[in-house]
């Protein structure tokens, strides 16, 4: 809450403050971020795997009867 008095000390301590307060919320929100950056990175490298072992598996049933016909 502002101060109420006419004081330009009080009211600049409340502002710096204030500031205070709002940088340590912004590093907070980066920090944060950063980690939710890391964990989508990791799901998307995790996404990439699944997706070349789902599709190897038709290719390897492909070529395993491709082999067995042309015997």
């Amino acid at each position: 809450m502002p101060p109420n008095g006419n004081s330009w000390d009080e009211y600049r301590k409340y502002v710096t403050d204030k500031l205070e307060e709002h940088s340590e919320n912004h590093t907070e929100i980066f920090t944060r971020l950063g980690k939710i950056e890391v964990a989508i990175a990791t799901l998307k490298v995790k996404a990439g795997v699944w997706g070349a072992l789902a599709g190897a598996i038709p290719v390897a049933i492909t070529i395993i009867v491709w082999l067995i016909v042309k015997k």
